[in-house]
């Protein structure tokens, strides 16, 4: 396997801004047409990977140490949190209109998730169900005032 940190001559992406881009457009879509941030990514992790190989690690290893530089502050998404509790409580949002409200409520719901100390293991924490919780209730008003 042949992992490269720039963009092939044919104009395919690498390994690792593939695997990036496949994660911001699932997780993260408000970023995923940053290509300056999946190239750089990339390029720190394929960076990350080589070394790791030179300094006698295995792949295995060699490919965890580049994802955790490629998914650092990404592994936690305030998407896909809006999207679960939509999707759990909010079924007036039709299944096709459920992405497209979520990207639209994610800049005001920045206001809840400013509350919290979010890092990559926030969804593990006791804090996260705190959360939904408060999400509910803003997705509620929202809807309200001004919806869907």
């Amino acid at each position: 396997m042949t992992i490269q940190d720039k963009n092939t001559p044919t104009g395919e992406l690498s390994y690792f801004e593939t695997a990036l881009l496949l994660h911001l457009k699932e997780s993260h879509p408000h970023i995923a047409a940053d290509k300056e941030l999946v190239r750089s990514r990339a390029d720190e992790a394929a960076g990350s990977y080589e070394r790791a190989i030179r300094d006698g690690l295995s792949v295995t290893q060699a490919l965890q140490q580049a994802d955790a530089v490629l998914y650092q502050d990404l592994r936690f998404s305030r998407f896909d949190t809006v999207f679960e509790v939509v999707s759990e409580w909010f079924h007036e949002v039709r299944p096709e209109r459920r992405t497209g409200f979520c990207l639209k409520i994610l800049p005001p719901a920045e206001a809840v998730f400013s509350k919290y100390p979010i890092d990559d293991r926030f969804e593990s924490s006791p804090s996260y169900h705190t959360l939904t919780i408060e999400l509910t209730g803003f997705i509620q008003s929202y809807i309200e005032q001004y919806g869907i």
